[in-house]
Formats: structure tokens, C-alpha cells, sequence
């Protein structure tokens, strides 16, 4: 009995290894493994001197080997070695379950948003068929108002009544790369005062603070809405450039084609810089 304890040890360790080897790739995985594997190879080495000078590992009708014992004692701490390495697997299967559980429930709300986008796009509006949310982040800098005061009240002191004070901040704050905050003023001004004249110029405010963070999607959004605020007004082709733009940044190239061409369709003589623009969003989205 004493020899077939070290070969069932053995036995123990070959499913462990099967079984983790395809489902734990990191560092620390992989040394384990070869933790297991080293134990493997003394249980082993253990079976190996157990069955010599003619002895049988399974038993047999030979007498066993005279033993002080050592190989037997080895085998109680390597089993616990075992179980070790046993429960860190598991618990590295659990969070490598937590991990791919949280990309996956990442990609579904990104999905969803996506298609949240595509149906706003579709149904947009009949003025301008193929349009999607959203505008461009196209000439930004050559759509800000000029004559404004080079400085501006602070933010916290803009009282949200005064749309014309609180444009003069947000636009103060983009131009200070302080996206952040002139954004949420421009989205102040569209949320409070929809109906001042500032509420157009805000509206496209926000969809650039939004592209200059980075911010793909909800710029998509927020071009869309300053295009469908004013079809035909002066923010209408760079919203719709900034729209294109954004698709093309969150992968929707198809999209962004339509986009261009829808551009291209309702405003036929873009400025050379614009022009510039709209050839350098195409040749990111392969548009043909």
C-alpha cells in the first residue's frame, strides 16, 4: 500500500495539469504549471525507487525495500503542495471568468449604444437622407466667434439665465484646452436657454469638447444634434464633417461614407480646408 499512494498522488496531478494548461494563460498561471509539473516529476522519481532492486510499484509477490520512511513522508507534504496549487488555479480560473465577463458585458453596452446610434441615424430626419448623428470635428477653431473678450468669468460664477455670458466662458475655456468644463457650459446653455440664439452655437460647442477628449460616441451625438438644430446653418457642414469623423473613430466606416456623401451632396463647394478635411475622414473610413 505504501507504493500505491505515490502513484495515486501521480494520478491526482495529471487531470490538474490537462485541464489548467488551456485555461490559464498569464504569468502566474504558467508558473504554477510548472510548479505542478516539478511535483509530477519527484512523484515520480518517488514510484521510480519504490519499484527498484526488483520490487513492484503496484505491490507484487517481491518484499519491500527496506525504508526509513523519508520517501513516504515526502508524499503527505507533496499531495498538500498539490491541493495548494490546486485552489490558486481555481481561484485565477475565477478571475480570469470575472475578466472576460466584464469585457463582454463592455462590448454589449458598446454594441448597444452603437445601435441606439444607427437607429437615430436612419430615422434622423427626410432633409437630409443618409445623414447620421452627429457632425464633424472638422475646422474647429475657424468656427469660433471672434471679437470675444480674451479672458472670461469663471465657471461657477456664469449665472445659468445669461447664455451669452456663459458662451463667453465655455468658448474661453476650449480655447484654454479645458474641455471639460466648457463643455458642460455649452450643454448648460442648450439645456437652459434652447431658444437663444446662443443654443446653436453651444450645441456644436459641446460636440467639440466632446472630440477633443477623445469622446467619439457622445461626439457623434452632440454633431448630430447641432445638424438637426439648423440644417442649413453655419455650423450645419462641419457638424456634419464632425459627425463622419466620429463614426470613422468608433469603427462605423460605412456610416461615415454616408455621411460624406451626404455632405458632399447638400453642400457642393466646401472651403479648401474643409475640402482637406472631408479627404482625409474618407481615406479613413476606405470610403470609395
Amino acid at each position: 500500500m505504501r507504493y500505491r499512494i505515490p502513484l495515486l498522488a501521480a494520478t491526482l496531478l495529471m487531470p490538474l495539469g490537462a485541464s489548467a494548461q488551456p485555461l490559464i494563460q498569464s504569468q502566474e498561471g504558467i508558473a504554477l504549471q510548472n510548479e505542478i509539473l516539478q511535483l509530477q516529476q519527484q512523484m515520480q522519481q518517488l514510484q521510480t525507487q519504490g519499484g527498484g532492486n526488483g520490487g513492484s510499484s503496484l505491490g507484487g509477490n517481491a518484499a519491500p525495500p527496506p525504508s526509513s520512511g523519508a520517501g513516504n513522508s515526502l508524499v503527505p507534504a507533496l499531495l498538500t503542495q498539490v491541493q495548494q496549487l490546486q485552489a490558486q488555479v481555481q481561484t485565477l480560473n475565477g478571475e480570469v471568468s470575472d475578466l472576460q465577463h466584464q469585457v463582454q458585458t463592455q462590448n454589449d453596452q458598446t454594441q448597444k449604444e452603437i445601435g441606439d446610434l444607427k437607429f437615430q441615424m436612419s430615422n434622423g430626419g427626410a432633409a437630409a437622407p443618409g445623414a447620421a448623428p452627429g457632425g464633424a470635428p472638422g475646422p474647429q477653431a475657424d468656427n469660433t466667434p471672434q471679437g470675444l473678450a480674451p479672458s472670461a468669468p469663471p465657471v461657477a460664477a456664469v449665472p445659468p439665465s445669461d447664455p451669452k455670458a456663459a458662451l463667453q466662458a465655455a468658448i474661453s475655456a476650449y480655447d484654454k484646452h479645458d474641455y471639460a468644463a466648457a463643455g458642460k457650459l455649452a450643454q448648460s446653455i442648450v439645456a437652459n436657454n434652447k431658444s437663444a440664439p446662443q443654443a446653436y452655437r453651444a450645441q456644436y460647442l459641446a460636440a467639440q469638447s466632446y472630440a477633443a477628449q477623445g469622446d467619439a460616441q457622445n461626439a457623434a451625438v452632440a454633431y448630430y444634434n447641432t445638424y438637426n438644430m439648423n440644417k442649413t446653418g453655419t455650423y450645419a457642414p462641419h457638424a456634419m464633417l464632425g459627425l463622419a469623423s466620429s463614426l470613422a473613430a468608433i469603427h462605423q466606416n460605412q456610416e461615415a461614407c454616408e455621411t460624406l456623401a451626404s455632405l458632399n451632396s447638400q453642400f457642393t463647394t466646401p472651403s479648401p480646408g474643409m475640402k482637406r478635411d472631408i479627404d482625409a475622414v474618407s481615406s479613413r473610413a476606405h470610403c470609395q
